[in-house]
């Protein structure tokens, strides 16, 4: 049952999404917090490594599908895969120059250098004037344009939601590949001990690159997928919201690091708790979060599915 427990969570949510479309809006919300932690959580989670760059790649993601439909609308609804195809490529190529000369730092040093290239591209957009610059993309009259207006409110609403839930099944199931394979062992051997690794013929760079790579092309998806689909829209102060990796960060650890499960129940207590604060305490949301998050990362050093897995160990077979 291991690999049918977070594959079933996303498939039902995709399959009420077009059941009750008048939810689907609620239902992409639950899903952009779990998919976010489970594309953290492939990089982080299996390296150890605290990367707060992701931002930069969701920003890539949306920046891809966004310039295609936006400067393409000829292509019809080609501008969609194309548009997906190079959104993801730009964060994987963007993935690939950064970690390439930052994964050759540890520690804090990995994390700062990881926090300029966010601030960098943004200010490089921004100041260049590329891809409309400060002002963003609207892409509503674009893709009305491109796709037809049925289809793109349709696509606006339910294509995103199960776009962004398709990004988080690719994930778990890059998860659950990873780990079986020969990077799974050489990436928990880095982890455990990074030097020890290297004196055991692993080279760290190449399976850190590759984790990251992945890692980056998922939050690239997903950008596209929750900006520029679902929102109809791209603009660099949106896109490049620095909060969108700590809410990673705090799904990953509130479900527990490493885990394949662990990202899915983070995502929906993470999200059920905003929400209900957000009705009975409106503008508390960030603040009663980080305490929840704080008091897990304390008390439950390896996350609810983590201290499940350890209190119940019939529980492990189910919550991988």
């Amino acid at each position: 049952m291991r690999p049918y427990i977070p594959l079933g969570t996303y498939l039902l949510l995709m399959a009420l999404a077009f059941v009750f479309p008048q939810y689907s809006k609620l239902i992409a919300s639950i899903a952009f917090f779990m998919a976010l932690g489970q594309a953290v959580n492939i990089f982080v989670g299996l390296t150890g490594y605290v990367d707060f760059g992701y931002v930069a790649f969701l920003a890539m993601g949306a920046y891809g599908l966004g310039v295609t439909v936006y400067y393409m609308t000829w292509l019809g609804i080609l501008a969609l895969p194309l548009g997906l195809l190079l959104g993801v490529s730009l964060a994987a190529s963007l993935a690939s120059l950064v970690g390439a000369i930052a994964l050759r730092l540890r520690g804090a040093y990995f994390a700062i250098a990881t926090i300029g290239v966010n601030e960098g591209v943004k200010h490089l957009i921004v100041g260049a004037n590329i891809w409309g610059g400060g002002a963003g993309l609207i892409l509503s009259s674009s893709m009305f344009q491109a796709f037809g207006r049925d289809t793109a409110l349709f696509l606006a609403n339910v294509g995103s939601t199960v776009l962004i839930l398709a990004t988080g099944l690719i994930a778990v199931v890059a998860m659950y590949l990873i780990q079986a394979s020969k990077a799974g062992f050489a990436l928990a051997a880095i982890r455990q001990d990074e030097d020890a690794a290297k004196v055991m013929g692993i080279n760290p760079t190449k399976y850190k690159l590759m984790a990251f790579m992945t890692s980056a092309s998922l939050s690239g998806l997903l950008g596209a997928a929750y900006f520029s689909l679902g929102n109809m829209q791209v603009f660099p102060e949106n896109v490049f919201f620095v909060e969108y990796i700590l809410d990673g960060l705090a799904v990953m650890f509130l479900g527990g690091a490493g885990t394949v499960t662990g990202p899915i129940i983070g995502g929906l207590i993470y999200f059920g708790v905003r929400y209900l604060v957000g009705i009975y305490l409106p503008g508390l949301q960030a603040l009663v979060t980080a305490l929840i998050v704080f008091l897990v990362v304390v008390f439950m050093p390896k996350g609810v599915v983590g201290t499940l897995r350890e209190l119940i160990p019939s529980l492990r077979s189910w919550l991988p």
